[in-house]
């Protein structure tokens, strides 16, 4: 990770150098345990599923986990998780809940990631498992919002991106430690003593992790961002974060104007007060603008477009099967030839993969460029899927699980790579501040009812049909560029739609 810090080289003696672990960076861990969560929570029952299945006996059987009424209700509890998050995604966006920061956000996701936790471990029947995966979810639904927002509000200027781009690292982190605590598991088939009761575990984990972030955030790091408090009105609060933000004392000031106890001869200071000025500029901007609902903006022809987009592009990036692939690993694997004792190792080996393709995306998006990372990144997931449905069958038996291992590999890294590290980074930017609240929450919304559904419906799907289906929908992101790059005036939604991968978001921004 040193690597990917700021080059501290050339530095001017008045450039302003927080401290490397000082006080945002210690916020900026407190809050990717969130992101962690969110990461853990997509697909910890990939490894256990199939031994809570046996354990309450859904195929009336004390070895058999796999029958039409394991899927619908193993398919339910894996899905039902983004019900929830869909009402978190919802809830974060009301202003009741906008007004406590993200920092608080944070605290109630986790109250709701705690009691989801401790019901899933002492799960008694489906439906206390239901109920679990649903306020788990809210947890989830919350977090994926301000989780990100917290982290590059908190992070100074001069390392924003890096810390930025730990989110969706620690969301990689968090899928390989949903596998990883798998691995002590028997193999299938039956159900061993030490199977019996370990799931539990396995869903009790995340209540540890977000009673930690809790507890980091209400006494050890409790930090409000630095522009959350201009937003308050709290300037004396804001002016002394910012400065101990960078290793410095703050002046002894109680309104903006009173600057004859501010040295600004000092560079680090005027630049200081020089950000706190614009953030308060910034702040009394935004309440100045007349806020618009969803409901307004889709019945103004100005915003409709730029609403549709997103919708579009974030249901788009769920399905493609992403989350549907990663909770359902250990099956598929199974159905492509690898022996049980080696699903779970074959799932950490793909997150494995992910995690290292996380750390090089984040400096592929600056140097390659969004358009093109997301051309790749479908055109890789096409390519990986329809190697799976035409090449796989014709190799050996030997060869299949090895080759069925390294295509699904290459599926998730480019998810990652493209849609997974370009789509809510797209969205941030097409939106002007009249609509970005409401119409990022909705996109949230969006996402989530599309995971609901992929996931769900997934269940019923074999390697082939999945294969085959999500294979087609990614393929969606690279048809026919020629056609979509020409004009950006007059274009009918349904044909922008099917293209907009192949648009830049300043193209895309006119066909309002």
């Amino acid at each position: 990770a040193g690597s990917m810090e700021p080059d501290s080289q050339h530095r001017d003696k008045n450039d302003l150098v927080p401290p490397s672990f000082g006080i945002a960076t210690q916020a900026v861990y407190a809050g990717v345990i969130g992101s962690f969560l969110y990461g853990y929570m997509l697909c910890y029952l990939n490894s256990c599923g199939d031994f809570i299945a046996i354990y309450f006996r859904w195929c009336n059987s004390d070895v058999q986990a796999d029958c039409l009424a394991s899927r619908i209700s193993g398919g339910l509890i894996n899905a039902i998780l983004y019900l929830g998050a869909a009402a978190g995604a919802l809830l974060v966006g009301r202003p009741f809940m906008v007004a406590y920061g993200s920092r608080v956000q944070l605290m109630v996701s986790d109250a709701f990631f705690i009691v989801g936790g401790l019901l899933g471990a002492g799960s008694v029947g489906t439906g206390c498992l239901l109920l679990s995966r649903v306020l788990s979810g809210v947890g989830l639904g919350i977090s994926a919002i301000a989780a990100p927002v917290y982290i590059a509000e908190v992070s100074p200027t001069e390392t924003r991106g890096y810390h930025s781009a730990k989110h969706g690292l620690y969301i990689a982190v968090g899928l390989l430690a949903a596998e990883l605590v798998g691995l002590p598991q028997d193999p299938p088939p039956g159900l061993s003593e030490f199977n019996s009761w370990y799931w539990r575990a396995i869903m009790g984990f995340p209540v540890l992790m977000a009673a930690l972030q809790f507890a980091l955030f209400k006494w050890d790091v409790p930090v409000d961002t630095v522009s959350f408090l201009v937003q308050q009105g709290k300037i004396k609060a804001a002016r002394t974060l910012l400065y101990r933000t960078y290793g410095l004392a703050s002046p002894n000031i109680n309104i903006p104007g009173a600057r004859a106890t501010v040295n600004l001869q000092d560079a680090k200071v005027a630049k200081l007060e020089l950000h706190l000025k614009n953030l308060a500029e910034s702040a009394a901007e935004a309440k100045a603008i007349k806020r618009m609902t969803i409901p307004q903006a889709i019945a103004d022809p100005v915003w409709r477009c730029s609403v549709f987009v997103g919708f579009f592009l974030a249901s788009y990036q769920q399905l493609t099967g992403i989350n549907a692939l990663m909770a359902y690993s250990n099956s598929l694997f199974a159905e492509a030839g690898i022996p049980p004792r080696f699903l779970t190792l074959a799932s950490v080996g793909m997150c494995v993969a992910n995690v290292v393709v996380s750390v090089i995306s984040t400096k592929l998006v600056d140097n390659w460029g969004r358009r093109t990372l997301l051309l790749w990144g479908a055109f890789a997931q096409t390519l990986a899927m329809a190697a799976m449905t035409h090449l796989v069958p014709l190799l050996s038996v030997q060869e299949q699980g090895f080759s069925s291992f390294f295509f699904f590999c290459l599926f998730v890294v480019s998810w990652n790579y493209g849609l997974g590290a370009i789509t809510w980074l797209w969205l941030s930017e097409i939106y002007p501040m009249v609509i970005r609240g409401p119409a990022l929450s909705a996109c949230g919304v969006v996402k989530w009812l599309s995971c609901f559904f992929v996931v769900l419906c997934a269940r019923f799907l074999d390697l082939y049909g999945s294969c085959v289906v999500f294979g087609t929908v990614s393929g969606i992101g690279v048809k026919d560029p020629a056609r979509s790059i020409g004009t950006s005036q007059q274009f009918e939604f349904e044909n922008f739609a099917f293209q907009l991968l192949i648009l830049d978001p300043t193209l895309h921004c006119h066909c309002m």
